[in-house]
């Protein structure tokens, strides 16, 4: 009877052992969750806020990567102390039309002779003083004075419209075109240059004098490249006469003495990227005294180049070292960085619950404030659910500098992602699942080697109670 008591109770020990290794199971398998669950959330959270309301903190192009608003890492690019390449140029400049400053320069207030690129202000200066469909009667001067040099076959007494002699001017370089589009505007060519350094001179070019509207050569008609990238700047705010300066082609319509006219772009010939260029006009004495002015948008990068007192082939080759060159010292900013994480996503139902998203590209910003809280983001994901495929779709990325959207890429994701156990559907990856039943497993036989050297120790501590009773029952039985 004693015996049977002794298991009963046995028994129940062993029942309330599993009972509290089972409870304390549950227990973990919710603080394991927890742990592996909530840091996510957090994060997923931290990331929101972010996005509606962190900026980054304003630093040079030359510091180290940043977060900007959106939580997408930025890389500074270009250095404004890069090492400056070889040109042949005798002059050149660039100016940054992102930054508003130059970027480059040499022998950049070196009075020198501009060229036909004078024509850019011959023109810009003609569709604003004039209606572009006006009718021009060409005099004999126009026709006379510079034939010598390029034309476009005007005659005396021919009647052409402004926008005709525009075209003339800026594609072909007809110095009579010019002649008479100053004609137009001022009566003369005396009045006209007088005009035009008046012009100069409200724009701030204190080292250039014009004495013609073509560009022809005269001790007194000089410029610096500094002062021509003013003026090509400013020319740059009529947006026809940009359009019409990279025009491959164009036929001027039949006038009352001749027949249509077939124009050719003298600039875009002359220039290897032209795919860039946005404006331009070339100028030239012969093939070793020559030069240009353009402008170009590459990659958000939009610049102001002038080249002048360089030779025919080494505009060319010098044009596309300092293009190429725009990009290395121009201070700005990749976003996002190139191979960043943009944000990290749930995926539901998978072997991993979470997953990195990046951009499919990178659009380059140059701030004028040069600091990347000038740059916002916004992004757009979508909900993952197991199986994932790496370079799957997920979303997008906008890229915005003040309110201006200036690029857009995807988001895809970053791995393939198979489909997890049955605990993937709250969001716990088969990793953490593992993890879990690992630490379960260890604690329950934790708590079973606890219990059975608990029950070692009280079979031996029962045994000594019942030695020492039969020993004083033994003592008594004697005495």
């Amino acid at each position: 009877m004693i015996q049977m008591e002794r298991n009963r109770r046995n028994k129940n020990r062993v029942i309330n052992v599993i009972r509290r290794a089972a409870a304390a199971s549950v227990l973990l398998i919710l603080m394991v969750s927890l742990v592996t669950v909530y840091p996510a959330a957090a994060e997923e959270k931290a990331a929101q806020d972010n996005t509606t309301a962190e900026y980054a903190h304003g630093m040079t192009a030359t510091g180290e990567s940043v977060k900007c608003k959106g939580g997408t890492l930025v890389d500074p690019v270009g250095d404004l102390n890069a090492d400056a390449p070889e040109i042949k140029a005798d002059c050149a400049v660039l100016y940054s039309l992102d930054l508003g400053e130059f970027v480059y320069s040499k022998n950049a207030d070196k009075k020198i002779d501009p060229y036909s690129t004078t024509k850019i202000l011959t023109c810009w200066l003609a569709l604003k003083n004039l209606d572009k469909e006006q009718v021009v009667t060409v005099s004999e001067k126009a026709t006379q004075e510079y034939k010598a040099g390029t034309t476009i076959w005007l005659k005396p007494g021919e009647k052409i419209r402004v926008i005709d002699l525009v075209y003339g001017a800026m594609m072909e370089s007809g110095n009579d075109a010019a002649y008479a589009l100053g004609e137009a505007v001022s009566g003369s060519e005396a009045d006209f240059a007088d005009l035009m350094n008046k012009t100069v001179a409200e724009w701030g070019c204190e080292n250039t004098h014009f004495v013609n509207a073509n560009g022809w050569q005269n001790k007194n008609h000089y410029s610096t490249v500094h002062d021509m990238a003013v003026i090509t700047t400013k020319c740059l705010e009529n947006k026809e006469l940009m359009d019409i300066s990279i025009t491959k082609s164009y036929t001027a319509p039949a006038t009352n003495l001749t027949s249509a006219r077939e124009m050719k772009n003298w600039f875009l010939g002359a220039i290897d990227n032209d795919d860039i260029m946005t404006c331009g006009k070339t100028g030239s004495w012969s093939e070793d005294d020559c030069g240009l002015v353009a402008s170009f948008t590459e990659d958000g990068l939009s610049e102001v180049m002038v080249i002048l007192g360089d030779s025919e082939k080494g505009r060319t080759e010098d044009a596309k070292i300092l293009a190429d060159y725009a990009h290395r010292v121009t201070p700005g900013y990749a976003v996002p960085a190139a191979g960043s994480n943009v944000k990290t996503v749930w995926v539901r139902h998978g072997a991993k619950t979470r997953v990195d998203l990046i951009a499919d590209g990178a659009t380059y910003a140059y701030p004028a404030d040069n600091k990347a809280r000038s740059i916002r983001t916004e992004i757009e994901t979508e909900k993952l659910e197991a199986p994932v495929r790496k370079g799957q779709e997920a979303g997008k990325i906008q890229v915005y500098m003040g309110d201006e959207l200036i690029g857009e890429h995807k988001l895809v994701v970053s791995e393939d992602i198979k489909t997890g156990w049955l605990p993937s559907y709250l969001y716990i990856s088969n990793k953490a699942t593992m993890n879990a039943l690992k630490v379960i497993g260890l604690f329950i036989l934790l708590l079973l080697l606890v219990s059975t050297i608990g029950r070692k120790g009280a079979s031996r501590r029962r045994q000594k109670k019942e030695a020492r009773k039969r020993l004083r029952e033994k003592y008594r039985s004697k005495h």
